[in-house]
């Protein structure tokens, strides 16, 4: 075949390959039917050459179900996402003490992994991880912030037979002296990212570049000087360049809810405090497996910011034929 494609020719869905005006040497690609061909004319024979035929079936289960395996499958590809956690609410203190905001839940683990149709059952059951809960907002006078709640495990087949990944853990309450984040999740193959601590006053964002879910950002807080401030940033991925904003309650800004790409997500932002005002709520993780973010501090007689909800988690399933 030529070294230097000179002749391109695509979006030919109707036609099967035929005979092009190729001048000797030249290549044409061709797709047709789902599949790719290479044409090319070498001293006027017309060589065509069949590269990527391959159809596929995809699934995507978003509550667990059961996966039933299609007629003339080849291989199997599928990926598993967890539930990222659910944030962590602010506490609730007197003016003239230090007031911690909640911590944002760690990100989703996702597995991804394939198979020979032939090595999977005919039906394999299919469980998808729920996003954790978040913490309640604080609405007692010098109380300390809820914990979230580690978001679930999805498996593909019974019990993880073939594949699984665990569900981001939960943010913790802020508290007087801390305020401190959801971990990262490390049981799958790609890890998801830890959250952001919360925060004496600006929320910390969380870690970038989780390979699997991001984790959510920390909630602001209140020092004892009663200076207030931001939510953390919820982390972005390394499939997915972005993150979402912590709350700014001197702007009126939300927090920004995670960011999905369709398969990962970032976490969410975490919830800004502010003077003689309720605490935000952090932001909810996104689809699939974002943690959600941290609920912002608050002075007595104001509601804490609750946490944000993890995102819930996902199977996805591709068969080639």
């Amino acid at each position: 075949m030529a070294d230097v494609i000179r002749h391109k020719r695509s979006g030919d869905t109707g036609v099967a390959p035929a005979t092009s005006e190729l001048l000797s040497g030249e290549l044409a690609i061709n797709y047709y039917d789902g599949a790719i061909f290479l044409e090319t004319d070498q001293g006027g024979t017309l060589a065509i050459a069949k590269i990527d035929g391959r159809k596929a079936d995809v699934q995507t289960f978003t509550s667990s179900g059961t996966w039933t395996k299609p007629d003339g499958a080849k291989t199997v590809a599928v990926i598993v996402i967890a539930g990222g956690g659910g944030g962590g609410s602010g506490r609730r203190g007197a003016n003239g003490t230090a007031r911690y905001g909640g911590g944002g839940g760690g990100g989703a683990a996702v597995t991804e992994t394939s198979f020979r149709a032939s090595a999977l059952s005919a039906t394999v059951s299919v469980t998808v991880g729920a996003g954790g809960s978040a913490g309640a907002a604080v609405t007692a006078n010098d109380t300390n912030g809820n914990n979230g709640n580690s978001g679930g495990t999805s498996f593909f087949g019974t019990n993880g037979q073939y594949a699984r990944a665990v569900g981001g853990l939960g943010g913790s309450g802020g508290t007087n002296a801390a305020g401190t984040a959801g971990g990262a999740q490390v049981s799958g193959l790609f890890d998801g990212g830890a959250g952001g601590a919360g925060a004496l006053r600006t929320g910390g964002a969380a870690a970038s570049n989780a390979k699997g879910s991001g984790g959510g950002g920390g909630g602001g807080g209140r020092n004892a000087a009663n200076q207030f401030g931001n939510g953390g940033a919820g982390s972005e991925t390394a499939r997915f360049v972005g993150s979402a904003n912590g709350g700014d309650t001197s702007t009126i800004t939300a927090p920004q809810v995670g960011i999905s790409n369709g398969v990962t997500a970032t976490g969410g932002g975490g919830g800004g405090s502010g003077s003689a005002i309720e605490g935000q709520t952090g932001a909810v993780g996104g689809s699939y497996g974002g943690g959600g973010g941290g609920g912002a501090a608050a002075e007595n007689g104001y509601s804490s910011g609750a946490g944000g909800v993890g995102g819930p988690g996902a199977v996805i399933v591709v068969t080639y034929f």
